[in-house]
């Protein structure tokens, strides 16, 4: 429960900041234009980098101190379906900037040698990921759709669902994509294709003997249903 409540700090603080906004904030939206979204990604993931290092621990077994050692980590997630809400501010009519908030459940694997045992030992996390970004938006005008791209940053909270110590990367946002506007509907309701590029190093949830070291890059296909102020 404390950990869960110190998590939402920082959007309690974010919600508290926005009541105390003065009205002509609201009044912005409209008058420079914004929107709303709400979709699902896939989650495919592809290691940039690797660099595992041997890890040697001591264990005792019987009253007898062994050396043991972890050798060829290798570290890969399984393929997902996840949720992306994401709102846009446009000051000019060809840039803008967006926030987002992105969630995703999967398992992180992680096989690894180890001294006295002949197979692979295998090691899953059942995770869940909570994406906290925010990009700059160019999005030329364009008829009959608006293609975009955007480019930011932000971090991702891995969180061991099982338990455990959860860890926070810094990570790079990259997406592009395109907008088509809806009939009838005046053009307030769009449908949102878009790929996005996620860059962060891999977690280890603090873990030394499991760690690879590696950068992978989350590739995320999305589609959204959008709403234009």
């Amino acid at each position: 429960m404390l950990s869960t409540l110190k998590r939402s700090l920082p959007l309690l603080a974010l919600l508290a900041v926005a009541a105390k906004m003065p009205a002509q904030f609201y009044k912005y939206l409209p008058e420079h234009g914004g929107s709303i979204s709400v979709g699902a990604t896939g989650n495919f993931v592809k290691p940039l980098t690797t660099n595992p290092s041997p890890y040697t621990f001591n264990s005792v077994v019987n009253g007898v101190t062994l050396t043991n050692t972890v050798t060829n980590q290798e570290q890969y997630i399984t393929s997902s379906v996840g949720f992306l809400t994401s709102v846009q501010f446009h000051p000019v009519s060809w840039a803008g900037v967006e926030v987002n908030y992105g969630y995703q459940h999967y398992s992180e694997r992680f096989n690894y040698n180890i001294t006295g045992r002949a197979a692979t030992q295998v090691a899953s996390i059942p995770t869940t990921t909570h994406e906290a970004t925010a990009a700059y938006q160019f999005h030329p005008k364009h008829i009959p759709f608006q293609p975009f791209v955007n480019i930011g940053g932000g971090a991702i909270d891995f969180v061991p669902t099982a338990g455990g110590q959860n860890q926070w990367r810094g990570a790079g946002l990259v997406e592009t994509g395109f907008e088509i506007a809806m009939p009838n509907t005046g053009r307030k309701l769009a449908l949102r294709l878009q790929g996005r590029g996620l860059f962060y190093r891999a977690p280890n949830f603090n873990n030394a003997a499991l760690s690879t070291r590696s950068w992978r890059v989350n590739a995320e296909p999305s589609a959204s249903f959008v709403y234009r102020f």
